[in-house]
């Protein structure tokens, strides 16, 4: 169980990091810049950009699904008798489920306008 975990924290810890700013380039169209300087302003109020809010929308999502797989997993050891078993795969779903909870707040802090 920790090993999934420690996996799944180390995955979606390079998801965050990779999550940097390029800039755009100085020949862009008018358009470009309108956002590239709302991009700014969001910023400056302590906004996420749009990739990296959909990237830590979608390891919150990943973290869900995964906490419902561990779920799945323990109710059906639960029904064989394996309760010890039952009980470990019950607390990766709930570690599970919490991580997907904060990053689910992470975006409604930042990401949401």
């Amino acid at each position: 169980m920790r090993k999934k975990i420690s996996l799944l924290l180390l995955l979606s810890t390079s998801l965050v990091i990779s999550a940097d700013h390029h800039p755009l380039n100085d020949d862009k169209s008018n358009k470009e810049t309108k956002k590239m300087e709302m991009e700014m302003e969001m910023e400056k109020r302590g906004m996420w950009k749009a990739e990296d809010c959909k990237k830590i929308s979608q390891t919150s999502g990943a973290y869900l699904y995964f906490s419902g797989e561990a779920f799945k997993k323990r109710s059906s050891l639960e029904k064989d008798g394996n309760q010890i078993d039952a009980e470990k795969a019950f607390s990766e779903a709930r570690a599970l489920a919490e991580l997907a909870a904060n990053f689910a707040k992470n975006f409604e802090a930042y990401c949401k306008k």
